[in-house]
């Protein structure tokens, strides 16, 4: 403990050193070394480093560089991170039969990958890649965190970019997909999984698209409302161009952001040190204040209600047959132009309202009883209830085939519910919009809107039932008290006079 001591002393400055070195050398040998000693002239050291001149930026410069050390050093236990990557490509098929031009052929390409990308990322599918047994991801985010969340990481964790492809139109939509995981064979095997995806569910349209042409057509010829129809239209190919590949070496952690935090938590931590040893009524004060404001903040949060929200996806699905079968697949309906159609209708206040006072939701029941129904549903579609498009993969020419509907209420149950009714309402505007275009149709088009197998609205992820609250956020109620009450108390002392005696006539 007396090295340590002597090595503390050598902080003092050099004049200091000088005139009372050998004193404070003899002083030390007549005291038992000890921590409180230890700290009496650590803490001297710093009084009189900070309180002579400019020397207090060397102990801010000092604990800077020291917080940087420590940043760069815990960097290293940091989980390693391995990445696979696998290459694809979407390949648009001209059809002899059914010719279109080389820009729509690769539009609808691009539509069509769009459409696989929102399937494979849905929280259906990236569940079951979760869960499956062989994988197992995520097992210890799964034990503390919701699953819902859990998909959102790995939803961070999956990059799906383009690729530069031979020149022509007709080239290739080439991409690769990438899993960054902390392990190597289980990265593979995840990029593996998520790769035959695409074919799959590729394959899977292509199949089921030949299968309801090639009926239909047969039960409209065998009844005489039809000729024989020519072939199926061709379908677009997906194959892999380079398989998952197995990781070596782990991505390398970027240690200069690390650094740069521990530099910055290092430099604020030393100019509170030196706020405190050179003004330690004025530190102290404004600590306080800065405590009382965090404990009042806080402490006012917990009367708040929690706030879940519950979110469902939509997509719609493009036509499986036309009138007429020489004629190219349709594309599909623009999200934008289907929500310009039926979103006017589906959040009217007649529909909204219908929703919020039904007797298993009865939402708003506080508000009900002071506002008009009108307001209250302006209030529902301003604060709680988003319906937005999913947004595509910006590297293709193509909109969005899905959009989400979201709704934040106190009561997770009735959250779900309230999604729930909302795609109850798309669904059936959507059917009211195909039967009024319905009107007059042909034995043809009636017998496509019998079979569904033209443009249609599914349900790619059902209502969530959420199990963790998006507000109140404590942690940011903590920092806004924090921050008030450093404000007040900076306030007070700049306001806060000294009071000058005032003399007495004898």
């Amino acid at each position: 403990m007396k090295r340590w001591i002597q090595f503390v002393a050598a902080l003092y400055p050099r004049s200091w050193r000088e005139e009372f070195g050998e004193e404070f050398a003899a002083l030390l040998d007549d005291v038992k070394p000890c921590w409180r000693v230890f700290g009496n002239v650590l803490g001297g050291a710093i009084r009189m480093q900070t309180t002579t001149g400019t020397d207090w930026m060397k102990v801010m410069v000092a604990t800077a560089v020291f917080g940087a050390i420590v940043a760069w050093g815990m960097s290293f236990r940091i989980a390693p991170h391995y990445v696979s990557t696998a290459v694809m490509a979407f390949a648009p098929q001209p059809d002899p039969v059914r010719p279109v031009s080389r820009e729509a052929l690769r539009e609808r390409a691009g539509e069509r990958l769009v459409q696989l990308e929102t399937q494979i990322l849905s929280r259906r599918e990236l569940s079951l890649i979760i869960q499956d047994p062989r994988l197992n991801l995520y097992s210890e985010e799964r034990k503390r965190m919701p699953l819902l969340d859990v998909i959102e990481q790995m939803k961070h964790d999956i990059h799906i970019q383009a690729l530069p492809s031979p020149d022509g139109d007709l080239a290739p939509i080439i991409f690769s997909i990438t899993f960054s995981y902390p392990d190597q064979a289980k990265a593979q095997a995840a990029v593996r999984d998520l790769s035959a995806k695409f074919n799959e569910e590729n394959a899977n349209i292509n199949r089921v698209n030949d299968d309801v042409y090639r009926d239909f057509w047969r039960a409209l010829s065998e009844s005489g409302d039809a000729k024989p129809a020519p072939p199926p239209p061709v379908g677009d190919q997906v194959r892999v161009l380079d398989s998952a590949s197995l990781p070596t070496e782990a991505a390398g952690t970027n240690r200069a952001v690390f650094i740069s935090w521990g530099a910055g938590l290092g430099l604020l931590s030393g100019l509170l040190a030196v706020l405190a040893i050179r003004g330690p009524r004025r530190f102290w004060q404004l600590a306080r204040f800065a405590l009382a404001g965090c404990i009042l903040t806080v402490g006012a949060s917990y009367p708040i209600s929690n706030r879940f929200t519950s979110t469902a996806v939509m997509e719609i699905s493009p036509p499986l047959i036309t009138e007429d079968p020489n004629a190219p697949l349709a594309a599909v309906t623009r999200v934008a132009e289907f929500l310009r159609q039926t979103e006017p209708e589906v959040l009217s206040v007649q529909k909204l309202s219908k929703i919020i006072e039904d007797p298993r939701l009865n939402l708003y029941l506080g508000e009900r009883g002071t506002k008009p129904i009108e307001e209250v549903v302006r209030s529902m579609l301003a604060r709680d209830l988003r319906i937005s498009p999913l947004s595509s993969l910006p590297w293709i020419k193509g909109a969005p085939t899905a959009f989400s509907i979201s709704f934040t209420y106190p009561d997770r149950y009735k959250a779900q519910l309230a999604v729930q009714a909302l795609m109850n309402a798309f669904d059936e505007q959507n059917q009211n919009r195909l039967r009024a275009e319905a009107a007059g149709m042909s034995v043809i088009r009636r017998g496509i809107a019998e079979r569904k197998a033209g443009e249609m609205l599914d349900v790619l992820d059902t209502a969530s039932l959420p199990v963790a609250p998006v507000w109140p956020n404590r942690l940011v109620i903590a920092a806004i008290g924090l921050a008030l009450g450093l404000l007040v108390g900076a306030f007070k002392l700049r306001i806060q006079r000294p009071r000058v005696p005032v003399l007495q006539p004898a």
